[in-house]
């Protein structure tokens, strides 16, 4: 039994009941006991209200207690507080309050910059006020509350040996954001025995399960393959939502049954922090409450969770940086292209080894033998079958020793693989007009003094690994994507999510230019929507999410927009075209000098018949050569 100084033996077990069998569930969070009385009768009241709860719920010791005297933050370092968005603080607490003074004096304490509450937790108010109408006080609490999105909160009045419990519903049938208090339930039964104390009913009911068509405001703009905006005269408003996060964000209103007030910015403009603190775009309408919930492709963000709600993240894609593809390859670098230095550098060494040696053998004074072993009996040109076998031409003479015909296998072997290689890479290099020489690496573009332009929130995680002068804030990319794509060197590189740049090619066509992207994506990004500070939404949101990345929903609309575009934006028109003299310049100009090289030859032997040496040093270089 309760000690006679303590007259509301009822409230006690009610407050012992829902901290054993809500507070103290499944929860290692600590639980705040906080008092607001406003005369020293009350506090007392109060003081043995909270003794005696705590003693028969501490012993179990399911749930830590943290209690607190009121207190209203008075300091300006705001460095160590929490968010005023309310990512972080307590979620549970109990609060005692004996008059609408003390609720006023609560309220001061929730929206301080310093207070520790998610005001989208769960909160129980224990009401011992003295009037003949209490409801009246319930009401304006209510009412206040819902305006602060306190949305699951209990009030506990303590009436005739029971506890009645009041709460109000925002949304239901015929009418949105209402705040009248309900009757919800009550302890009965009070003091109880072993048996007969509790709640047929959960303490805290679902608010949110079912919202009955009330209208939320959404801020977006179009993003494809984000987001989709297209007319539609079947819908109310007359425009309708498509996309992957338009999708998601439909899915949500329909198993929460809510409408959604659709607020396009035309400007495109996601917001960011000015230098003086003002906020611009879609960040600026969040804080002053214009909108409800926004999201398109909105990167989580320190600096954005600070001032608005992110839920969890539901999908995340890779960041491509874009970099100038570079002007037109011109025919000479056709002609080298398909093979890279490293290739060149082999063929040419393997080339002039053999040219080394078959002129060593030929012009030093070396045995018969070895010189049959190496190049064959009676193969007299060895130089001129080697340039055959190169460019695909007939060994005129076999070797007759089977050392001589091994080299001869691996010379065929190799050049066979090379003439293969470079005809079919020579072949599309010929077909595609704009064939590019893209950079490698983020070191080569940082090389070249590239000037950097993204999005507000990329700025902070490029701001440690570049110089700020070469960091340029857009609000859009729509004209640096245009730049990058129509400039040959607009000299600026521009970080994008990797679904805009196969949008982007997707729109630009199969035969126009596409974007240059480095191979390696820089990082990969968690997507996320945002809401309100402190909105309640924000649960449900998020136990919905997690069911809907469960079941495959997620990933459906992800491939239901990405497999269209990333097949036909990496899909070339690269059907046979009429060559051009342009492309085939290489050739002629290579056949160009050789025909010149053979004019001098001539020339050099009509003249050697009237100039012996001449004519003695031509026939070396034909005998040794050849």
């Amino acid at each position: 039994m309760l000690p006679s100084g303590v007259h509301n033996v009822s409230l006690v077990y009610a407050l012992v009941w829902a901290i054993d069998n809500f507070y103290g569930r499944g929860s290692s969070t600590p639980l705040a006991v906080v008092q607001f009385a406003t005369s020293a009768e009350n506090r007392g009241l109060h003081n043995d209200l909270i003794d005696e709860a705590l003693v028969r719920s501490s012993g179990t010791g399911r749930i830590q207690f943290v209690l607190e005297d009121e207190h209203v933050e008075s300091t300006g370092n705001n460095k160590d507080l929490p968010p005023p968005s309310g990512v972080t603080g307590r979620p549970m607490a109990i609060w005692f309050l004996d008059s609408l003074l003390s609720y006023f004096r609560l309220e001061m304490y929730l929206s301080q910059p310093g207070s520790s509450y998610k005001r989208n937790g769960y909160f129980v108010v224990v009401y011992t006020g003295k009037e003949d109408r209490p409801m009246n006080a319930v009401q304006i609490m209510f009412r206040r509350l819902l305006n602060m999105y306190v949305l699951n909160v209990n009030v506990f009045l303590h009436r005739e040996g029971t506890v009645q419990l009041y709460t109000y519903y925002p949304y239901g049938p015929h009418r949105c954001q209402s705040s009248l208090p309900v009757y919800y339930t009550a302890f009965q039964n009070m003091p109880p025995p072993a048996t007969g104390l509790g709640l047929n009913k959960p303490l805290f009911p679902s608010k949110l399960a079912n919202m009955h068509g009330c209208p939320l405001v959404v801020v977006t703009f179009e993003q494809r393959p984000f987001v989709f905006i297209e007319d539609d005269v079947r819908v109310k408003g007359g425009r309708i939502m498509g996309g992957i996060e338009g999708m998601i964000f439909r899915s949500l209103a329909e198993r929460m049954n809510f409408t959604f007030e659709l607020v396009e910015r035309q400007d495109k403009d996601r917001g960011q922090i000015l230098p003086d603190g003002n906020f611009t775009g879609i960040l600026k309408m969040m804080v002053d409450g214009e909108a409800n919930v926004t999201f398109v492709c909105f990167m989580y963000n320190k600096a954005r969770s600070e001032l608005m709600l992110p839920s969890i993240s539901y999908i995340s894609f890779p960041i491509l940086l874009i970099v100038p593809g570079g002007g037109s390859m011109t025919p000479m670098q056709r002609l080298t292209r398909p093979f890279r230095h490293i290739i060149w550098s082999c063929v040419v060494v393997s080339l002039f080894l053999g040219l080394a040696l078959i002129a060593l053998l030929r012009m030093r004074a070396v045995p018969g033998r070895l010189r049959n072993l190496v190049l064959g009996r009676h193969n007299r040109w060895p130089c001129l079958d080697m340039w055959n076998i190169l460019v695909g031409g007939l060994a005129l003479f076999s070797p007759r020793r089977n050392f001589a015909r091994y080299l001869l296998l691996l010379w065929l072997l190799q050049t066979l693989v090379l003439r293969a290689a470079y005809s079919g890479q020579l072949f599309l290099l010929l077909q595609d007009l704009e064939v590019r020489s893209p950079l490698r690496s983020v070191s080569e573009v940082l090389a070249q003094g590239y000037e950097f332009h993204m999005l507000p929130a990329l700025q902070t995680v490029f701001r440690d690994s570049m110089p700020s002068s070469h960091v340029r804030v857009i609000p859009t990319l729509e004209d640096a994507l245009y730049r990058m794509r129509d400039e040959d060197d607009p000299g600026i590189a521009v970080p994008v999510l990797q679904p805009t740049v196969f949008q982007f090619d997707y729109r630009s066509g199969p035969n126009a230019r596409h974007l240059t992207t480095l191979p390696v994506p820089l990082m990969t990004v968690p997507m996320t929507i945002y809401m309100r500070p402190h909105s309640y939404l924000k649960k449900r949101f998020d136990r919905l999410l997690m069911a809907m990345m469960s079941s495959g929903i997620v990933y459906r609309y992800r491939r239901m927009y990405l497999d269209r575009i990333e097949r036909l934006a990496k899909k070339r028109n690269v059907e046979p075209r009429a060559l051009t003299l342009w492309r085939l310049g290489g050739i002629f100009l290579c056949c160009g000098m050789l025909q010149l090289l053979a004019i001098l030859v001539f020339v050099l032997e009509m003249f050697s018949r009237r100039h012996p040496r001449l004519r003695r040093t031509l026939n070396a270089i034909n005998r040794f050569t050849a």
